[in-house]
């Protein structure tokens, strides 16, 4: 990922408004997602229940359309909805309502953003089918829609953003080739934010942005208590969600699908040492990429397979190169992801679990920002003390030519009870790395013309305890392609020998462990069976 603005992302929508215009009640429910089809495809369904909601439409709302919002999408709504939040944050309510219609953001802003969100001022619509916020066409790199300006506003807190369908409109923009600035919410210093029942789409940049980046200071400003749950996101070009200078967030129950998406779905990132990025939970959500293609701004063939969860620490690094404990905390847990992956590194204290992951090949040869194995828990440099990983009960079915978990420069870990599937490579690659990798079932992996093993071992690897796997190939004669369940390929460093035990090999090329040659007895044996 390259250089950000200073912005960051959010969508937050009270559930407080007043209508004396519109002929609603006082207070007022209204459906946020409705089909005309009695016959539901799984992914209406799924749209259905995320965008479902019972809105509450509070009486002391304030209506965009008393300000002088139109909302036929052609007039430009832009300083109606500036005047209605000023109202509202003036006599201290919370909510601003976007009546059903389209809002037309005509408006040039500044670079950061064309509307400037307010403290304890939230946005709510009638729901992502029946209210729209478009920004209009025709611009060249344009600005984000809603931003803090915290030079103005320092604080952006305690905001619900709910019910509104939120639209770059992408396809009638141009952009230099590396922009990527385009968000629908950013928000960078603030707490208690809630973004749910919205569709974001066709941003050349982000959905939502929380936190901030490059700063001159530590913590000079951040996001705390983020929740952004059951929206749709289609077609973001960046990322659908950024967590940067963030403690305390969490995504949950969206749905992530078309072009784009080239960061990842959800990018927990560190940019320098001056930020903090602790406590972020990715869970249930669907990251479905077989309906839209990567940007070719990747480089390589253009292809579907992309990211759907990365955590990183890009840039400059740790101060000497070690870890100071505020890049970590982070939970990733019940995810359903196609074509797609999860990875890790530069982050600690992070766990990885009871996630479903199902790709079919593609050459990616070439292509940036993604890697081939299914769990990528890696570090490219020499951090020192990057530990504590936990990667269990995954499900893992990924013809990609890559592993299905790769373990590289991490200590601590633990890798149990995950099912893998199909993989080209090695089912688990461990390299410089130490932990526990207890009871995975590893099957049917490798392939004829190229032979792998259910677990490899390489490197720095310390203290190692693998046991209780097991490693299966159904295949008959030569259409195997497992040799051994455990492999280790290279003279080990580590200062105290692996212990590899009770492991069961079946039906595979050559049997259940492979010592190097260079240390034959090294190893700590017992009680590995050969079926």
């Amino acid at each position: 990922m390259k250089k950000m603005l200073l912005a960051a992302t959010v969508f937050a929508c009270s559930l407080n408004f007043g209508c004396k215009k519109d002929g609603l009640s006082p207070t007022s429910q209204i459906d946020a997602f409705s089909t005309a089809s009695t016959t539901l495809t799984p992914q209406d369904t799924l749209l259905s229940h995320i965008l479902a909601s019972k809105i509450i439409v509070p009486a002391n709302a304030v209506s965009v359309k008393n300000y002088g919002a139109i909302g036929d999408g052609v007039k430009d709504d832009t300083q109606a909805i500036i005047n209605a939040m000023i109202y509202a944050k003036a006599k201290g309510l919370n909510t601003v309502y976007f009546p059903a219609g389209t809002y037309a953001i005509q408006g040039k802003g500044i670079g950061t953003g064309v509307i400037p969100l307010l403290n304890g001022v939230g946005l709510m619509g009638e729901g992502a089918t029946k209210s729209h916020i478009k920004l209009s066409g025709g611009r060249f790199n344009p600005n984000s829609i809603f931003y803090q300006a915290w030079w103005d506003e320092p604080v952006v807190s305690n905001v619900i953003i709910q019910g509104l369908d939120f639209d770059g409109n992408m396809a009638n923009q141009t952009f230099d080739a590396a922009y990527e600035f385009c968000h629908a919410l950013s928000i960078n210093n603030g707490q208690n934010i809630e973004v749910k029942n919205c569709k974001f789409q066709s941003f050349r940049g982000d959905g939502v942005l929380f936190g901030d980046t490059f700063l001159s200071s530590p913590n000079l400003r951040m996001t705390s208590n983020v929740s952004v749950h059951d929206n749709e996101f289609y077609k973001i070009y960046r990322e659908g969600a950024m967590f940067c200078a963030v403690n305390g967030g969490s995504f949950y129950s969206n749905y992530l699908h078309g072009d784009g998406f080239f960061v990842g779905g959800v990018d927990i990132e560190r940019h320098t040492v001056n930020e903090t990025v602790l406590n972020v939970s990715v869970y249930s959500n669907t990251f479905d990429f077989r309906d839209g293609f990567g940007s070719p701004e990747r480089g390589g063939p253009v292809v579907k397979y992309r990211r759907a969860v990365t955590i990183g620490f890009f840039y400059t690094g740790y101060t000497n190169n070690t870890v100071d404990g505020r890049a970590a905390g982070h939970k990733v847990y019940g995810n359903t992801i196609y074509q797609g992956q999860i990875d890790c590194w530069g982050h600690t204290n992070v766990s990885i679990t009871n996630n479903t992951i199902t790709n079919t090949y593609e050459n990616i040869e070439g292509v940036r920002w993604v890697t081939a194995p299914a769990i990528n828990i890696s570090d490219p440099g020499s951090t020192a003390g990057l530990s504590n990983v936990i990667v269990t009960g995954n499900k893992i079915t990924s013809a990609m030519d890559g592993n299905g978990i790769l373990f590289n420069n991490y200590t601590g870990v633990t890798a149990s009870s995950n099912t893998i599937n199909a993989t080209k490579r090695d089912g688990i690659n461990i390299y410089n790395s130490s932990g526990v990798f207890n009871a995975n079932i590893i099957q049917n992996i490798g392939s004829p013309s190229y032979k792998v093993s259910g677990i490899v071992i390489n490197g720095k690897c310390s203290g190692l305890v693998v046991s209780n796997n097991k490693v299966s190939d159904t295949n008959v004669g030569t259409s195997r392609g497992i040799n051994y369940a455990i492999a280790i390929q290279s003279k080990l460093e580590g200062t105290v020998p692996p212990t590899i035990q009770s492991n069961t090999a079946t039906n595979l090329l050559n049997g259940v462990v492979s010592e190097y040659y260079e240390q034959l007895g090294y190893v700590l044996l017992s009680g590995n069976l050969s079926l």
